[in-house]
């Protein structure tokens, strides 16, 4: 555990921390979206608690929280007022949230969690985040660090009530689930051929994200040409969530989105963050009939890493 002026603690995260967690993400964004005449975000958010056991299992050393004084007994949840987590991806450190308590904010407890997570600059790493164009201060402070916004993602929901808007999978294109590729293939064939389109639109290799996608729930499939070269990958869930999308040729991009769209049918309406750079997805997207929903969040970086009109992130906390 450290300390920093004004006596505020700041100490890494561990798993009893998370509830406490999701509760600064909820009240921090409801502080100034609902304002801004938004929707509250409701007080349960299991796909957040999933987010966060994640990062703090692949990188505990980048998950940090802040005890304030007097807020209770050091250790206990209620006296968290502040956390930060990112995640390193082959070459790129990507942060994934940094929230401080309403009441708490301006005072220096975000630069400190922000301090304590970054890699060394003499690692090389790039930097890259998404965030709210609401938050000014956040941005210049991420900026500062060559965390420059560079393009929108819009957040895209709904089901299509026009599927012929939707462009169809080209002929030779066929789809393989991944839970019936069979465990040679997946052993020998398929987690290999993921990790090379990953390592080539995204910039990294990250198996233990498709992991993660497994265990939360999404249901992945495969798109091999007639040559069985594997061209791409989507996911999808019964809970509606579309995403990661990644393909090698970007004319797939909008095609595959339409496939998983029309491949499980949710429980409710469909949710996919598509980055401004796919701009013929989110063309097609809107004109089947889901629309955009809230603020674009904006997608930074201190050099270039990923090709977004090939690459559809997992989510703005995991890209």
């Amino acid at each position: 555990m450290t300390a920093a002026a004004g006596g505020v603690r700041y100490r890494p995260a561990a798993e009893a921390d998370l509830a406490t967690c999701e509760e600064i993400w909820r009240d921090a964004i409801n502080d100034y979206t609902v304002p801004m005449g938004q929707h509250e975000i409701p007080p349960d958010n299991p796909s957040l608690r999933a987010l966060h056991a994640h990062a703090l299992a692949t990188d505990p050393s980048r998950f940090w929280v802040a005890e304030a004084p007097g807020a209770d007994e050091p250790g206990s949840p209620d006296a968290v007022v502040g956390f930060v987590s990112a995640v390193r991806r082959g070459a790129v450190w990507y942060l994934s949230m940094l929230f401080v308590r309403p009441g708490f904010q301006r005072g220096g407890i975000g630069r400190q969690l922000l301090a304590r997570c970054l890699p060394d600059p003499a690692e090389g790493l790039t930097l890259a985040t998404a965030t709210d164009p609401a938050q000014p201060a956040s941005n210049g402070l991420y900026a500062q660090l060559g965390m420059v916004p560079r393009m929108p993602m819009f957040n895209l929901v709904g089901r299509p009530s026009q599927m012929d808007a939707l462009p169809r999978l080209p002929d030779g294109i066929r789809t393989i689930p991944f839970d019936a590729a069979g465990p040679t293939e997946l052993e020998h064939g398929l987690a290999v051929e993921i990790a090379e389109l990953d390592r080539e639109v995204a910039g990294f290799a990250h198996p233990e994200d498709h992991d993660y996608l497994g265990r939360a729930g999404r249901i992945g499939y495969g798109y091999r040409d007639g040559d069985g070269v594997l061209q791409g990958y989507g996911y999808t869930s019964a809970l509606g969530r579309v995403g990661p999308i990644a393909v090698r040729d970007p004319d797939l991009h909008a095609p595959i989105a339409g496939d998983l769209l029309g491949a499980v049918t949710p429980r409710g309406a469909s949710a996919i963050w598509v980055p401004g750079q796919a701009g013929p997805t989110t063309e097609a997207l809107l004109r089947s009939g889901l629309r955009i929903e809230g603020f674009p969040v904006l997608i930074c970086w201190s050099r270039p890493f990923a090709d977004f009109s090939r690459y559809l992130p997992i989510s703005p906390g995991l890209v």
